[in-house]
């Protein structure tokens, strides 16, 4: 098991592992010949997941205001086509 930040690499302990997440290390496996990093959730992780979930939120809301809009000046020049000045 490896801790890896910028330019650092070291090889740790199970032990260890949470006091190098806390430090801002990324934890990664040796398979193979290649790092395979795990997903380590943080705060910065945490408030990316909630920032992508509102973004999809107000994605949906932009949209329904969107075909509102359409349907109220369809409506809208449906009623002053007929009528005349």
């Amino acid at each position: 098991m490896y801790a890896i930040k910028a330019n650092r690499q070291y090889k740790i302990t199970e032990d260890e592992k949470q006091r190098y997440i806390d430090q801002g290390y990324r934890i990664a496996e040796l398979v193979e010949g290649k790092l395979i990093f795990e997903e380590v959730e943080t705060e910065e992780s945490k408030r990316i997941e909630q920032l992508e979930a509102d973004y999809e939120r107000l994605q949906e809301e932009h949209n329904r205001a969107l075909e509102e809009l359409e349907e109220y000046k369809a409506e809208k020049a449906k009623k002053t086509k007929g009528e005349g000045k």
